[in-house]
């Protein structure tokens, strides 16, 4: 089956912004390429500095007539070797190197520090500490007091500030730190549209930060931001059904979550994340080297073109690129490439989702799949939902039907939640439940986003009634 080209692209595009890409310019050429939603990485960077980002986004958004939501990504508890001297420490195969939490610089023929304090506690005689994203290893050999002594396994050049993983290691470290706490209430401030939870190992953090920024969104009367959790820890893995009942939406940190469990588990991991996603209707995220090469060169590898096009086909409801985007040579041209990557991967066959009967469980279930089976006999051309149907407009991607879903939104912070969720296009329009369709209609039309004779499904309703009605044509 060939699918209308006049369906926009349902993947999104995620882009971490830096200083290759803060710049209005090269902000407006990102959108104009594909980026969707801006994530601004918190473990970089001074308020000041997110501020002025916030209001680039924002100012070339409008210019470009774009919906781009906005993304803060908490640092969480990382866990880094403290500074170290200006070269750097060699580490060599077979060496024993000692680690310490009692001190904060580098002592010469002395222990390393570490930020971690309880990391002493923690870490056991034969338990793995992968560094600097994983490129070198030490065993514990014993701990004594808060001094942590271990042998190289796979050594190298370590340098200040580079993280620690411990795969082996059930850690205490409370995953909602104090500068964690004044990141979110400055997003909160400044009217974030999601936050990243870091390192989650269990739900309860979700309904405490939740709380923080509900309170906090009030004072500032401004709409709380979505929550959304970091997938990047065996321990987040055993507890993701818990923490996907209780979040919006969800980001697989594959960089780390790849240090954390065996790297061939991660891509059945991937699979089975989005296809949970997707069935709860929860936008989820896939992150971590999806174009690397790109950071430094303008074309990217087949391999990493085939990573971002099985994202695709396992219907993730976005792709993100990190470092590609914020210190790369190439911004644009990455979103370009990512956009292409996946317009070609959902104009194929092996897009299509299975739509059986036996998903539906409910009565807004079964308006979504009764619209999905209608675009999948291209009997429609598009959807389009009242934002007062949120729970309706997001069940929708649950089946991915080929055919925009039109959301019509009565300000702009919800239009930016909902653009993450795949195929959704929201558009603003003042809500009256009972001019909604007529209004509506003459809105995407003078848009350009409708012709005057599309099939077109409205799904309205109120008092838990539900209405579909086929207009046009």
């Amino acid at each position: 089956m060939v699918y209308s080209t006049r369906m926009s692209r349902r993947t999104r595009i995620v882009c971490t912004i830096g200083p290759a890409s803060s710049a209005p310019s090269v902000l407006t050429r990102m959108m104009r390429a594909g980026m969707n939603v801006a994530r601004l990485n918190f473990s970089h960077g001074t308020h000041a500095e997110h501020e002025v980002l916030l209001r680039n986004i924002r100012s070339c958004a409008k210019k470009a007539g774009k919906t781009v939501g906005i993304l803060q990504d908490l640092q969480g508890p990382k866990i880094r070797v403290g500074a170290l001297p200006e070269g750097g420490v060699e580490l060599h195969q077979g060496q024993k190197v000692s680690f310490s939490t009692a001190i904060d610089g580098y002592v010469v023929n002395g222990p390393l520090p570490v930020t971690y304090k309880n990391l002493h506690r923690d870490v056991r005689a034969g338990h793995r500490i992968l560094l600097d994203d994983g490129f070198f290893e030490v065993v514990v050999t014993g701990v004594k007091g808060r001094v942590i002594h271990t042998k190289v396994v796979h050594g190298g050049l370590l340098k200040s500030r580079k993280g620690m993983n411990l795969p082996d290691t059930k850690v205490t470290v409370d995953p909602f730190t104090e500068k964690d706490h004044e990141d979110l209430l400055f997003g909160v401030a400044h009217g974030v549209d999601w936050v990243v939870l870091s390192f989650l190992t269990n739900p309860d953090v979700v309904t405490h930060v939740r709380r923080i920024a509900t309170s906090a969104a009030r004072s500032h009367g401004v709409l709380s931001p979505w929550m959304m959790a970091k997938i990047e820890t065996a321990a987040a893995v055993e507890r993701f059904d818990d923490i996907l009942e209780c979040v919006d939406g969800i980001m697989l940190g594959r960089g780390d979550l790849g240090l954390e469990i065996p790297m061939e588990e991660v891509p059945i991991v991937q699979k089975e994340i989005i296809e949970k996603c997707r069935r709860a209707g929860k936008p989820v995220i896939i992150a971590t080297h999806m174009l690397d090469s790109m950071t430094r060169n303008p074309r990217a590898t087949r391999a990493e073109v085939s990573d971002v096009a099985n994202a695709v086909l396992d219907h993730a409801d976005a792709v993100m690129l990190s470092a590609e985007s914020a210190s790369g040579r190439y911004p644009a041209a990455t979103v370009q490439a990512m956009a292409a990557v996946i317009d070609e991967a959902e104009q194929s066959r092996f897009d299509a989702v299975d739509i059986p009967t036996s998903d539906v469980d409910s009565p807004a279930h079964a308006f979504a799949h009764s619209v999905a089976v209608m675009a999948s006999r291209e009997l429609i051309d598009a959807i389009v939902v009242p934002a007062g149907l949120l729970d309706v407009a997001l069940i929708l991607p649950r089946y991915r039907p080929h055919v925009p879903i039109f959301v019509g939104c009565e300000d702009e912070s919800i239009a930016r939640k909902i653009i993450l969720s795949a195929g959704v296009v929201p558009f603003i329009l003042p809500l009256d439940a009972g001019t909604f369709l007529p209004r509506s209609h003459a809105m995407l039309i003078r848009l350009g986003l409708m012709k005057a004779r599309d099939h077109i499904v409205y799904i309205t309703g109120g008092g838990g009634a539900l209405s579909l009605t086929v207009y046009g044509g």
